[in-house]
């Protein structure tokens, strides 16, 4: 099975209500809450496109959730408007270079990007962070495609109690091509709203999964080996 972080749809384009948002710490704003699932979006600096922020908690393991980050062959079924992603180059687990595909609403064309994602788990906490970072010029553009010139975030997994993990997943993204602004900023709201939620379900396909390179948080009374990739990535 090919293995790869997936790539959210986040420029997939539907146009739905405004929802009644609420101004937080740090410009967060507050546009959707739901159990468990909370979205919010802020201004980012010399863009009219916003940043988006999601989070939710999920009844998994670290590996679990990594192993459903990793899996490509199901990306598609859970990941809003993945039009399908394909594995570039790997340099062992940490890093993988991928390109993919958002299935965006006629009549506006699909989107294609190309991007790293690099892994790195805390050796004291067990956090998960997988920044991501925009390589548009990785392999050359497509004619049926726009390429999009501008995206990037990161993915954050906590460990909780009782078997949680809180999932952040924060991005900006530039689709490239004309679309209204109001459109892909709702479109953000959305695609990450619908990941994550697809994301609750998707993961009890993995609660047998192991990797050498997932540490899980010790419990009382038992003992962990120091993990094998330690962290000095510290979004915002």
């Amino acid at each position: 099975m090919k293995i790869l972080f997936p790539l959210i749809g986040l420029l997939g384009v539907l146009i739905t209500l405004l929802v009644p948002s609420t101004t937080q710490a740090n410009g967060w704003e507050l546009v959707f809450e739901a159990e468990n699932l909370v979205v919010q979006r802020r201004d980012y600096e010399g863009s009219d496109l916003k940043e988006i922020k999601g989070v939710t908690r999920v009844k998994a393991s670290l590996n679990a959730v990594m192993a459903l980050l990793k899996d490509a062959e199901f990306n598609n079924h859970w990941v809003y408007r993945s039009g399908g992603a394909t594995i570039l180059k790997e340099v062992g687990y940490a890093q993988a270079y991928v390109y993919g595909i958002v299935d965006a609403p006629w009549p506006m064309r699909d989107r294609d990007t190309v991007v790293r994602f690099d892994y790195q788990q805390h050796t004291v906490t067990k956090v998960i962070t997988i920044a991501i970072t925009n390589f548009p010029g990785f392999i050359a553009t497509k004619d049926e495609f726009v390429r999009v010139p501008r995206f990037g975030g990161y993915w954050k997994l906590q460990p909780e109690k009782d078997g949680w993990v809180e999932v952040i997943y924060q991005v900006y993204g530039d689709p490239g091509g004309w679309i209204p602004v109001w459109v892909a900023n709702h479109a953000a709201v959305i695609s990450v709203k619908r990941t994550l939620h697809n994301m609750r379900s998707a993961v009890t396909r993995y609660g047998s999964a192991q990797s050498e390179f997932v540490e899980e948080v010790a419990l009382p009374g038992e003992s962990v080996t120091e993990a094998a990739i330690g962290s000095s990535f510290n979004p915002r």
